[in-house]
């Protein structure tokens, strides 16, 4: 068989990505180079254990880098990393740890099966879309892109005064019909629920007494489907994979760093809020 290379329809146009896509391949490559050898049980465990560290460690900077370029479908790469990840783990359990499959052939072709499902499966379908977002801009000097809506109400809950006065003063010149401020988390939810409702909110994730994850919950949560929905942001500059897992299953829309650029923001909301 042919050895894989990193072709233009996989390339992100981001180079830490595409490095990381560059080794993918180099596991597929090894993996179709090896899986011949009459004892294949070895090509296997190095494969799955390459794999799990390949997976963890570049789907930890390619979510990084979603977070800085304001990326609208986190959750869903994030939901898909994990889905991969939980599969790579469940083989290598179920051939060298519980050992309820036997090595053979057929195990060959699993693993395999996996390693297109991977490259053409999430690589193809999921990470070609971030290309646009990931891009350097064409323009670096274009002004923001403004709301697509002018009749849109934005909620910005944040304790840090200061910083709060700005956001609302940035989605105002985005376009923003209204902008309503909390302090903190408690206050910020009966805004959700309140009139007017709002379309988006963001909301620092270390808010308190209600952190961010809290108000996901708690939004998710209602039984007012257009509650349920408001897209929420979250800012934040964790890198805490437990703490991130928290937030996505908790249902935010997106993490995003605190000092992001502004720039992106319009482009962002505009994805998000449809109609």
């Amino acid at each position: 068989m042919a050895m894989l290379e990193l072709t233009d329809d996989l390339r992100i146009g981001h180079p830490v990505i595409d490095a990381d896509h560059q080794r993918l391949i180099e596991i597929i490559n090894e993996f179709l180079e090896h899986s011949k050898a009459a004892d294949n049980s070895q090509v296997l465990h190095e494969t799955l254990k390459s794999l799990l560290a390949y997976g963890r460690d570049h789907f930890s900077r390619e979510e990084r880098i979603q977070r800085q370029c304001l990326y609208p479908l986190q959750p869903g790469h994030f939901h898909e990393h994990k889905a991969l990840l939980d599969q790579v783990r469940e083989i290598a359990r179920a051939y060298f740890i519980a050992k309820t499959k036997p090595l053979n052939e057929s195990s060959v072709l699993e693993v395999n099966e996996l390693l297109k499902a991977w490259l053409i499966g999430h690589v193809k379908k999921f990470d070609t879309g971030m290309r646009d977002w990931v891009a350097p801009p064409k323009d670096p000097d274009a002004a923001p892109e403004k709301l697509a809506s002018h009749d849109l109400a934005a909620l910005v809950i944040d304790s840090d005064a200061a910083r709060r006065g700005r956001l609302a003063d940035l989605l105002t010149g985005l376009g923003a019909a209204r902008v309503l401020q909390a302090e903190d988390g408690i206050k910020g939810l009966a805004m959700a629920f309140g009139d007017p409702v709002p379309d988006f909110i963001i909301c620092d994730l270390e808010a308190e007494p209600l952190d961010g994850s809290a108000l996901a919950g708690a939004l998710r949560g209602s039984n007012k489907a257009y509650i349920a929905r408001i897209p929420l942001l979250l800012l934040s500059d964790t890198d805490d994979a437990d703490l991130i897992q928290k937030v996505m299953e908790a249902g935010a829309t997106g993490l995003y760093p605190k000092a992001f650029n502004p720039k992106n923001l319009g482009r962002l909301l505009n994805h998000l809020v449809k109609g």
